[in-house]
């Protein structure tokens, strides 16, 4: 096992969020193709994947960013973050 610094562990929490983005992709993709509309069962469980994997995507970078320039002394510490 490696030991790894923080910016390479900001790296993969990058990647992951690539990961979860295409994860959204696709049940979006899925939503839009339901032919029993979208107040369904269905519908229901993949809005509520969909929120689940928002909030996984929303952290996976914040934490991505916030590794990636831990040591940066010009980064902005007022918690608001970009995605």
């Amino acid at each position: 096992m490696k030991n790894k610094t923080l910016y390479e562990l900001g790296i993969e929490y990058e990647k992951t969020a690539e990961i979860v983005k295409q994860r959204i992709l696709d049940r979006k993709a899925a939503l839009r193709s339901l032919k029993n509309g979208i107040c369904s069962k269905e519908a229901f469980d993949l809005k509520s994947e969909l929120s689940q994997l928002y909030r996984e995507y929303r952290d996976c970078k914040e934490a991505s960013e916030y590794l990636k320039t831990y040591y940066d002394t010009n980064r902005k510490r007022n918690g608001v973050f970009e995605i």
